[in-house]
């Protein structure tokens, strides 16, 4: 879900798109655990105060996982959730709160849970934060911070973070053009299996190789 990449081009007509990508994807979506389902056990915890319970049932909610989908319900679980602290619910919420699902939008609020989340070094909170600082969305725009910002995110091995890296040198945003560096960072991503770095390698006539 929310997994609209660009390839190369990141321009301002289609920002709509893009910061529906930028928000990457829910995190229930970027985990690789089995399947999540409700059940009365995990509601159980949840309302005990488990934060990680509390997030998951935000999961069951917002998806409609073993139980009928209610966003609103989701976002009030993911909120309870983040004000325990647990980073992939702030994240979430900052979603849900900048694309007004399941809740009315708040720019303003959307970035302060990212970065309560970023603060955890959360990298989709980090190039949310850089999404936003890159397009004027919720932050004035700073193409400079928004590079700052994917660069955290790329430190860690994070595949997004190293694809719009790639694009921001591709493009000149935010740092000098330098197709060559484009290439490197494209390649870090393609290499842990990263479809839009693979593409824009392809597009670019490299096969990935060092």
């Amino acid at each position: 879900m929310w997994k609209l990449e660009s390839i190369i081009l990141m321009d301002v007509t289609r920002l709509a798109l893009f910061i529906l990508l930028g928000l990457c994807v829910f995190c229930q979506a970027e985990d690789k655990k089995p399947a999540l389902r409700y059940s009365e056990d995990l509601r159980q915890q949840a309302e005990k105060g488990d934060d990680d319970a509390q997030f998951q049932l935000g999961d069951c909610y917002f998806f409609g996982l073993g139980i009928p989908k209610d966003q609103v319900e989701g976002v009030s679980w993911y909120r309870r959730a983040a004000q325990a602290g647990q980073m992939k619910a702030q994240f979430n919420l900052g979603g849900c709160l900048h694309e007004g699902l399941g809740t009315e939008p708040n720019l303003g609020e959307a970035i302060l849970w990212w970065r309560r989340s970023a603060g955890q070094e959360y990298p989709p909170a980090q190039i949310s934060i850089g999404d936003a600082y890159l397009f004027g969305k919720g932050l004035e725009q700073d193409e400079e911070e928004g590079v700052r910002w994917y660069q955290k995110a790329a430190d860690q091995n994070y595949p997004a973070a190293q694809h719009r890296l790639g694009n921001c040198y591709f493009n000149g945003q935010g740092v000098r053009r330098d197709v060559v560096q484009a290439v490197q960072w494209y390649r870090k991503a393609a290499a842990q299996g990263y479809r839009p770095s693979q593409k824009a390698l392809q597009s670019l006539g490299d096969d990935g190789s060092n």
